[in-house]
């Protein structure tokens, strides 16, 4: 026993010695081959002109050779000064004085030295910050934290020795038995098991991306079973400060969160990102090479959080049996491993921490993750059933409607993913924005159909498939909402399947608009996604049902009676199929075909391909693809390619070209904003947090673009100009400015021509205050120049008002005043009107609890048009000629005059989040489109919105989650 306690007393007195001697260092790298290690430290020394060593480690019981800069001074300086360098994984760590050459082995769990002496895990590097204990693990100090510092050892000159579990950039994960991890989610890490299991704390700010040291310390610990994966994370934050609210499921609000994104795959090819907020709300989605996050997928993972006297924390349980997992090495799971990244934003800083430090604008991000091995994992087979039951009251039509139904999820292995529905209900739980579109281009929305969003990355072919969204409240300063929505190009988009049916309308007959917009019903859908070894593939399925839309007769003996016309449902296929290598860098190639048949009329078949390159440092990024469209045997080609060049973090380079000829139709599954173009798009991007005084933040866009069609004709051409600046205290002052030379316009004639309209100036400044304020608020005022002469004067308000975690309202308010407001009237005459447009929004939460919300929404667009000045578009096209009387010169039968519009869309919503995506919803919807009222003020067109609506119903849905 004497004997025992020497060799204790030893090894406490050489940690300590260790501790306190420590000196610290940038890592550059870590080799198996000493070689590979000198190579790199001649490139260091070269460029840094400093002294550059390679030290012996043993990692997760592995000798390696580290480069690593023993310097004096700033952490965090060394580290900006290294990844300015280009040493982008570049960190920091403590090391033991260079004394001998012997490698030891230490002991697997290290036990901290007494929190007077150590310091706190950022890979050793961060002081205590005085926090003397961390409350949320019963016993434990916050020197308790395992980290390489508390690892040394009096191991020997060049020797630097790291127990398992504590490398920064590739640590193992403990296991343990299902029926001994024991963890009551509460968010209360006071369990024992936590005070056992080693924790990591080394996040640096990477928003904005000044890579310094938080101001508070952030422990994230780990551990698995055959369930899952358990994280447990401590907050350190002076209570006073916490920002906690309450919000929808993945909707972005400037709060207190912590999250982690997994890379499943291993080699940065797909993962998932999940994030908790104060208060237990929950978010979570899939990411793509290689920064490209999504919030369609929702999984049944579970969370909770608790509020602290020197801060808060959280608990997560991750079941493998809900992610795609690839296997380990060589097909075994004992060498299975995660890239992962922890982040938590500090909402009364608006700052961003991460682990790794993976800015915004940095080149990489899925291929730059940290590694987290977990050996022996073995993934479940499994299998949820979700049965719905939803009745409707309409009171438009008198009709009572009940449904049932069944969505079913099957995943049988880690690889593969089956989905199925049947007598699917798309009830109206969520209604659309508000649009006003007077162009002959479509609106784009988006899908809310959990069916369809589960899975649907993998049928994403290249980055513009992606949907962008914008949340007023939804991080830093407040910002004004916008009437300009980007529209993806995708191949694939499912608001096409159960939509409005497809009817050809005799000239006598008469539909009315609410009829022929009603979806189609479907009567099942199936989807097939999954991975086999280097390959991942999608195949989906979807069968409209046949409808009957009521009509009556406009003319003739018949006038006035009433008929039905039959309307055949279509069929939709998609298949999908991805290879992708990754190595020096990250190489893929795929295909994609989509297939629409009809009843009546031919099929409508696309056929694409894809390519993507990745360099190894990040820096390259090329995503292109070639489609070929088959519709009613009409054949058409088109092409787009993409290249981003990040020389260095902060600076950006995308140059986009696009060949769409005029024969590509893509419109039966897909959307394009438009074919018969081409395109070309350079953009230059500049963002940094770094190196100002007076500034936070400040960012530069600089846009050039021109598209012109088959015939030659510039279509779509502008300077685009950007700046942004963020203040010491989160506000931000926002300016733009466009040039749009003189072009020809093809499309707002509805095919009756082309013609050319005048260049056109923009310029736009907005103002938004910090949105961690209890009030935010925003404003924009800015002019634009009308196509032919006039300008339009735009103003927008806004305000989001959050007294408590459980309330907020969100007003908007956008007004145009227009004066030469250019519009196709009537056959080849256009007309510019005077016009007064009002877009008001409003958006109100309240929880009940973080399980229970109401929200209303109300979106109104109302607008007032003055006929000004007529022109014809002259045969063959070219400049607009005045006419003053096209009526009488015989050009026209009759002219459109002066219109309003006026279009409501409300709804009041309940929903009872009874489990894991289990849910019930009483959902309430009233909508309305007036027909034009001549002189109509603004009060009477909102008032008649309200008292005639078109939609007005109470859907009543259940929706419950069955499954292991």
């Amino acid at each position: 026993m004497s004997r025992i306690r020497a060799h204790l007393l030893l090894f406490v007195l050489l940690t300590t010695h260790s501790l306190a001697n420590a000196e610290p260092a940038v890592v550059f790298g870590s080799f198996s081959q000493s070689d590979n290690a000198v190579r790199l430290r001649e490139d260091v020394a070269a460029k840094l002109g400093e002294r550059i060593e390679v030290r012996r480690v043993l990692v997760a019981g592995s000798e390696r050779y580290r480069v690593v800069w023993p310097y004096s001074g700033s952490k965090s300086a060394a580290v900006s000064r290294a990844r300015a360098m280009g040493f982008e994984s570049a960190w920091s760590i403590d090391m033991p004085p260079s004394s001998g050459s012997a490698l030891a082995q230490v002991p697997d769990t290290v036990k901290s030295a007494p929190a007077a002496v150590a310091e706190v895990s950022r890979s050793g590097a961060r002081q205590d910050n005085g926090v003397p204990e961390d409350p949320s693990v019963p016993g434990s100090s916050a020197a308790s934290v395992a980290t390489p510092a508390q690892a040394l050892t009096a191991g020997g000159s060049d020797s630097l020795l790291i127990p398992e579990n504590t490398d920064r950039d590739d640590i193992t994960i403990p296991k343990l038995p299902s029926e001994q991890a024991g963890i009551q989610l509460d968010g209360r890490l006071d369990e024992a098991l936590w005070q056992q299991i080693p924790g990591y704390d080394n996040m640096l700010v990477m928003d904005p991306d000044t890579l310094a040291d938080p101001s508070y310390t952030t422990t994230a610990r780990f551990f698995y079973t055959d369930d899952g994966l358990y994280i447990g994370a401590f907050m350190q934050q002076p209570p006073e400060t916490l920002i906690a609210r309450l919000s929808s499921r993945d909707e972005f609000v400037n709060r207190d969160s912590f999250g982690i994104t997994i890379d499943t795959s291993g080699e940065g090819l797909y993962g998932y990102w999940f994030s908790v907020n104060l208060g237990g709300t929950q978010g979570d989605g899939k990411v793509a090479p290689e920064r490209q996050f999504s919030r369609e997928w929702d999984g049944p993972w579970e969370s909770a959080t608790a509020e602290l006297d020197n801060g808060w924390s959280a608990e997560f349980f991750l079941p493998w049996s809900m992610m795609t997992i690839a296997e380990g090495k060589q097909g075994d799971p004992n060498d299975r491993k995660f890239g992962f990244w922890l982040n938590r934003k500090v909402a009364h800083l608006d700052e961003r921490w991460s682990w790794p430090a993976l800015p915004f604008a940095s080149k990489r991000f899925m291929s730059a993750l940290a590694t987290m091995r977990t050996p022996d994992v073995a993934t479940r087979q499994q299998i949820a059933l979700f049965p719905y039951a939803s009745a409707t009251l309409d009171d438009i039509s008198g009709e009572n409607k009940s449904r049932v139904g069944a969505d079913v999820f099957w995943r049988p292995n880690s690889k593969l993913q089956v989905t199925a529905t049947v007598n699917p209900d798309f009830g109206a739980v969520e209604s659309d924005d508000v649009v006003v579109n007077l162009t002959a281009f479509e609106t784009f929305f988006p899908e809310k159909r959990l069916f369809f969003l589960e899975g649907i990355e993998v049928f994403n072919t290249t980055p513009r498939s992606q949907v962008r969204g914008q949340s007023p409240s939804g991080q830093g300063a407040r910002q004004t909402t916008t009437t300009f929505n980007p529209e993806p190009t995708t191949l694939l988009n499912t608001r096409r399947i159960g939509g409005p049916p497809q009817v050809d309308v005799p000239k006598d007959v008469d539909v009315s608009g609410v009829e022929l917009g009603k979806p189609t019903n479907l009567m099942g859908a199936a989807k097939i996604t999954g991975q086999a070894g280097s390959f991942r593939y999608g195949v989906l399925s979807a069968f409209e049902d046949d409808m009957r839309l009521p009509a009556v007769y406009n003319s003739g003996a018949q006038q006035d009676g009433e008929l039905n016309l039959d309307t055949s449902g279509r069929d939709f296929g998609v298949a999908r199929v991805l290879y992708e290598k990754v190595g020096q860098g990250r190489v893929s190639f795929g295909y994609l075909g989509t297939l629409v048949r009809y009843d009546r009329k031919q099929d409508a078949q696309v056929n694409a391909l894809d390519a993507h390159w990745l360099s190894k440092n990040g820096a390259w990024q090329l995503d292109g693809q070639l489609m070929a469209s088959d519709v009613d045997k009409i054949k058409g080609y088109g092409a787009m390619y993409d290249m981003k060049y990040k020389p260095r973090q902060g600076i950006e380079h995308k140059l986009a070209l696009d060949y769409f000829d005029a024969k590509l139709d893509v419109s039966d599954l897909g959307f394009i904003r438009r074919n018969d173009v081409t395109t070309a798009n350079y953009s230059f991007n500049s963002s940094t947090g770094r190196g100002l005084t007076r500034l936070r933040n400040k960012r530069t866009s600089i846009m050039i673009s021109h598209s012109w069609n088959m015939d030659g004709r510039s279509v779509r051409s502008g300077l685009f100009f950007r700046n942004g600046w963020t203040f010491k205290n989160r506000n931000e002052l926002r300016t733009e400015f466009n040039y749009f030379p003189a072009r020809w316009d093809d499309r707002n004639s509805f095919d009756n021509g082309s013609f050319r309209i005048d260049d056109r100036w923009v310029g736009e400044v907005a103002l938004g205050t910090d949105t961690s304020k209890p009030v935010s608020l925003s404003g924009l005022i800015g002019m634009r120049q009308e196509e032919l002469s006039g300008w339009t004067v735009r103003s927008s308000l806004g305000m989001t008002f959050k007294p408590s975690d459980r309330f907020s309202l969100d007003i908007d308010l956008n007004y145009f005043d227009r004066d030469g407001w250019l519009l196709h009237n009537t056959g080849r005459v256009m007309s510019t009107y005077a016009a007064d447009d009002l877009q008001p929004r409003l958006a109100m939460d309240w929880f009940l609890s973080a399980k229970q919300q109401l929200r209303l929404t109300l979106q109104w667009a109302g607008i007032t048009a003055d006929s000004q000045e007529h022109y014809l578009i002259p045969v063959g096209g070219g400049k607009l000629v005045r006419i003053n009387d096209p009526v009488g010169a015989g050009v026209v039968a009759a002219l459109d005059g002066d219109f309003t519009v006026s279009r409501l869309t409300s709804q009041l919503r309940y929903r009872w989040e009874i489990g894991p995506l289990s849910d019930l919803f009483v959902v309430y919807t009233r909508g309305s489109n007036i027909p034009s009222q001549l002189n109509a003020e603004f009060s009477d067109l909102f008032q008649d919105s309200i008292s005639y609506p078109i939609v007005d119903n109470v859907v009543v849905k259940l929706r419950y989650r069955f499954g292991n």
